[in-house]
């Protein structure tokens, strides 16, 4: 197979296709976690430390891909190659200076911080502490795979994404079978460390090699055109993974294993919706050469058609999904060390998550056009008060429901954002006029 696929359609089936091992391989690494640790502090503050890192590198990867990378295609296109290196550079030399030191500040009071970010007891963060010293530092290389994943693709390498992942999940499953008896938990943040570590340095060698890439030059000049876009799109994603980790700090003062369980559910969630949601990736890298093309008629075209086929697929599966959580919950995850309490709380809460399949194929659609569209400002003013009330949503509705709380509002929120974003964007889409075509 080749590294770099020349039609865009290839690189949707291809990513597709690889997305397919990819979910497989994460599947059985989320089944291998649950057999051999079951649901329990360690884990519920493993995933609770490992989502948090995950939640702030995805506010990077968003603000790589939604106004770094279609600006860099733009320089690329109507200025050179050096200009964009420039400017990817200085983006990610600046990231990675302010992630060093808040890095630093956290692995210097670490104890002090859990303390505070978490309702978990000063003696079950003691003990699992040595996660906090082992993911932090594993972050700074995985901000450099996550920008640099983001620039392969938008020259059209769209495999790494799914090779990346790949090797993170086979390191992590063969630490924990290979070490899970010794380590715990531990041996899952050390696979990933390593895998890390690993995937960056293939991927500075694979840029430099096949793109001819300079890591000495850097230029802040269009980095100052694309600030302004850059703090509007950090305040909506920084609310974002707040909105994401919020309930996770609710969910931290119930019973041991809770935060694991939503885990298992959420990422048993995003099975149906992989391969949609890879389409989308490439779909973001075909509207945005469009968009610099000024080919307005043929950007609405394929947005209208994969998006339409899109919401199809997601409902449909949607359906048969909710009609077969409990087998699927049972046969995958009701033996080893998960409890029969574990297991009806799983099922209990992924019968609720199922319903916002088709909501969240809508909104992750919708959102990507409107970042191609360069409309930033209008998503940010759309989303951060949406946020907000999910916020109090998880807090109202924890508080009186418990866990199914959390999915109740996480479905509720889903269904607005989708209405919301879909009117705007068909509103935006009517409004674009094709002179350019004319």
């Amino acid at each position: 197979m080749k590294a770099k696929i020349e039609s865009y359609k290839s690189g949707a089936i291809y990513s597709a296709g690889l997305s397919v091992v990819v979910k497989f391989i994460a599947f059985f690494q989320n089944f291998l976690i649950a057999y051999y640790l079951g649901a329990g502090t360690g884990t519920d503050i493993y995933f609770y430390m490992f989502g948090g890192m995950i939640a702030a590198c995805e506010i990077l990867q968003s603000i790589t891909s939604s106004i770094l990378i279609p600006r860099s295609m733009l320089l690329r296109n109507q200025d050179s190659f050096h200009t964009e290196n420039a400017y990817l550079n200085a983006f990610l030399y600046t990231i990675l200076s302010i992630a060093i030191i808040i890095i630093g500040i956290i692995l210097i009071n670490g104890k002090e911080c859990l303390l505070l970010l978490s309702n978990f007891s000063a003696q079950d963060i003691d003990i699992h502490l040595p996660l906090l010293y082992i993911l932090l530092p594993a972050s700074i290389p995985y901000i450099i795979n996550v920008v640099y994943v983001e620039v392969l693709a938008s020259y059209k390498y769209f495999i790494f994404p799914q090779i990346i992942t790949v090797i993170n999940n086979i390191f992590i499953i063969l630490f924990i079978v290979l070490f899970h008896a010794s380590l715990g938990v531990f041996s899952l943040a050390v696979g990933f460390g390593i895998a890390t570590i690993i995937n960056f340095l293939w991927l500075i060698i694979f840029i430099k090699r096949n793109l001819s890439w300079s890591y000495s030059c850097f230029s802040f000049t269009h980095l100052k055109d694309s600030f302004s876009d850059i703090c509007v799109k950090l305040v909506n994603d920084s609310t974002m993974a707040f909105t994401t980790m919020f309930p996770m700090y609710l969910l931290s003062m119930f019973y041991p294993g809770t935060i694991t369980v939503i885990t298992y559910a959420n990422k048993l969630l995003q099975a149906p919706m992989i391969l949609l949601v890879q389409l989308f990736a490439v779909l973001q890298i075909k509207l945005s050469e469009l968009y610099s093309k000024h080919l307005g008629r043929e950007m609405k075209r394929t947005y209208m058609e994969i998006g339409g086929k899109s919401i199809l697929l997601s409902l449909i599966g949607a359906i048969f999904f909710f009609i077969l959580r409990r087998p699927i919950v049972e046969i995958c995850f009701g033996n080893g060390a998960m409890t029969p309490e574990n297991i009806e709380v799983f099922i209990e809460v992924l019968g609720i998550l199922i319903i916002s399949i088709p909501f969240s194929i809508i909104t992750a659609v919708s959102t990507r056009m409107l970042f191609v569209m360069r409309k930033i400002k209008t998503y940010t003013f759309l989303m951060i008060p949406c946020n907000i009330i999910t916020c109090v949503l998880y807090y109202w509705l924890i508080e009186q429901k418990g866990v199914n709380g959390y999915a109740v509002a996480d479905v509720s929120m889903e269904v607005v954002k989708s209405v919301m974003l879909l009117g705007c964007t068909l509103l935006l889409l009517r409004k674009i006029k094709c002179k350019y075509e004319n």
